[in-house]
């Protein structure tokens, strides 16, 4: 197979699992609309807060507990050998295992001491308790991913969100508050595993091999822990927010936030596909920075478009929706800063996927230790001068403001190592969508704006030159016969 032959297989497999994981993450993003507001229309603000607080550390604790074995399942070289598996299986158990445990007397060390909010270490304990079934769900899910079996990863993670909202729905309407989350969410994550399992029907064998260990521990630990410093923003609403700014006011970024990760599933999408394409075109700086390019563009107008029709249908769709318990405007300001954030992440998270695959871990590293030291150090020296009303913003702002080092640290590893992506369109884009998302907060006459930079002579022949090459990359249909 020539290298244009193997360039356009790649790419079409790409396509293929982004079609899957688009359509059906849209499935998951309706279904989860429809539920969420449900829920937050019956609990409030108030438990809500609680809830995505103790579900914030869980998520910490999954970054920690998966410590990035599942990405280097997944690029790992050649087929791989079922012993691989085996071996990460048995380290996720164990390693998770003890960090619930550990975990378990910080939680109610620091819910008793700082925090002192109503049944939060509750909430926390009994969701960190099924850490360990969570993280080794990701070791058949790795395998799916190394085939980019795309369209099983995301019908497993469609029914675990339908069992979450089966159960969390009936019981919140009978008055079970935060309790009803507690029980959707433990649901929805016992169908993970069974899931995955089940559909790679992996049976995991005892398996202890140091050999084996230490290259995955050596690179896991080595990516992981640039995740860990840049995660510990999931920490932020328990520890920063919860006891600063209460419980109405975590509600209402969770819920914003929730909103988000509902509507970026592209981000998602674009994030899995780029490790495994990535992977395959990391010996040529040329391609890879080129993938890199049209992967940010790309991304830019689906993951923008999203948010910003979210942001124009919000003001009168929401009131409606959620009642009179939440306050529309303040859901509306924690979501344009939060939303002009995530949409610049992404495009830079693009350029670190593609670091990670080619090996400069320690760059990530600097850029996550940054972005921590910073937003610690923005939030604990301003929010308590801030009168209570403006900790929410104040927060958001500090978030934002405390990733642009991690920007800089991206852009000049690509510079340096790789090639240096095309930024022009990318960023004509990404200044029209953002005029879009807050048009809503501050005057409707910046969607004359973003229109004007969507619709200018060079815009509208990118978007030509995107939707020819994508048109190129359907598979020839044979001829009917007659």
């Amino acid at each position: 197979m020539s290298e244009r032959e193997a360039s356009d297989s790649i790419r079409q497999q790409a396509v293929r699992g982004g079609v899957y994981l688009t359509v059906r993450r849209g499935v998951s993003v309706i279904l989860g609309l429809v539920g969420v507001l449900l829920l937050t229309r019956i609990v409030g603000p108030a438990a809500y807060g609680v809830f995505s607080a103790a579900q914030g550390i869980f998520n910490y604790l999954l970054f920690v507990g998966l410590m990035s074995v599942h990405i280097y399942l997944i690029r790992a070289a050649g087929e791989g050998e079922r012993t691989l598996f085996d071996q990460a299986f048995w380290w996720l158990l164990l390693f998770s295992g003890g960090l619930a445990v550990l975990a378990a007397g910080a939680i109610f060390a620091v819910g008793t001491l700082w925090v002192r909010t109503e049944n939060f270490v509750s909430v926390a304990l009994l969701l960190c308790a099924n850490l360990p079934l969570t993280v080794v769900s990701y070791v058949p899910m790795a395998m799916l991913e190394r085939k980019m079996a795309y369209g099983m990863v995301a019908s497993i993670e469609v029914v675990s969100q339908l069992a979450y909202y089966a159960v969390a729905i009936p019981l919140a309407w009978a008055g079970y508050g935060v309790w009803s989350l507690v029980a959707g969410f433990w649901i929805g994550q016992l169908v993970l595993p069974l899931g995955f399992f089940g559909a790679t029907r992996y049976r995991p064998r005892w398996q202890w091999d140091l050999q084996t260990l230490r290259p995955m521990l050596r690179y896991g630990f080595t990516q992981a822990l640039s995740e860990w410093l840049y995660n510990l923003r999931e920490l932020a609403p328990s520890v920063i927010l919860l006891p600063l700014a209460g419980k109405e006011a975590t509600g209402y970024l969770a819920i914003a936030i929730r909103f988000l990760t509902m509507l970026g599933f592209v981000r998602e999408a674009a994030g899995r596909l780029a490790l495994s394409v990535f992977a395959r075109v990391q010996h040529d700086s040329a391609r890879l920075a080129r993938a890199v390019s049209e992967a940010m563009q790309l991304q830019t107008l689906a993951l923008g478009a999203s948010l910003s029709g979210f942001a124009l249908a919000a003001p009168w769709v929401l009131p409606i929706l959620l009642g009179a318990a939440w306050d529309v405007r303040a859901i509306l300001t924690a979501f344009g800063w939060a939303g002009a954030r995530v949409l610049l992440s992404a495009l830079f998270a693009i350029q670190g996927s593609a670091l990670i695959v080619k090996g400069y871990l320690w760059l990530m590293l600097r850029a996550n230790l940054a972005y921590a030291v910073l937003f610690l150090g923005l939030c604990y020296g301003v929010l308590p001068w801030l009168p209570l009303e403006y900790r929410l913003v104040g927060f958001l702002i500090a978030d934002f403001v405390a990733h642009l080092p991690t920007y800089w640290y991206k852009h000049w590893g690509m510079t340096r190592f790789v090639q240096r992506p095309d930024y022009g369109i990318t960023v004509l884009w990404s200044v029209a969508m953002l005029c879009a998302l807050f048009a809503p907060l501050l005057g409707y006459w910046l969607y004359g704006a973003s229109a004007l930079l969507l619709l200018n002579p060079l815009s509208v022949r990118r978007l030509r030159e995107l939707a020819g090459s994508l048109r190129a990359l359907r598979p020839n249909r044979a001829p009917r016969a007659r």
